[in-house]
């Protein structure tokens, strides 16, 4: 597992950014956690990930984004400005998950 984090300050309050990412036993894809709190710097913890993604020979980058937060749509469509994209056709229950959405990236 690859964890990487940030401290987001706003005026009195301080929230951790934090990043969870882990490789399937095949090597094949790399799953990626967003943080409950995103920020604009956090694009760079994100491009790390997948930078050790891309140098562990994986082919595809999943993204987990929970359904719950209330800025849902606004941070699906960052990642897709991004170059992922919304995969439901992928797996059979994906479109049933009411927990997270899974966004696909491809690194080759």
């Amino acid at each position: 597992m690859v964890e990487s984090g940030e401290v987001i300050t706003s005026g009195v309050a301080a929230t951790d950014a934090q990043w969870c990412a882990f490789l399937t036993q095949d090597g094949g894809s790399f799953y990626i956690r967003a943080p409950n709190t995103t920020s604009p710097s956090g694009k760079q913890s994100l491009l790390s990930l997948l930078e050790i993604a891309e140098s562990l020979g994986c082919a595809t980058a999943w993204m987990l984004v929970d359904r719950q937060r209330a800025d849902f749509v606004s941070v699906v469509s960052a990642f897709k400005f991004l170059g992922f994209q919304l995969s439901q056709g992928v797996f059979k229950d994906a479109g049933a998950n009411k927990i997270h959405a899974l966004l696909r990236y491809e690194l080759e």
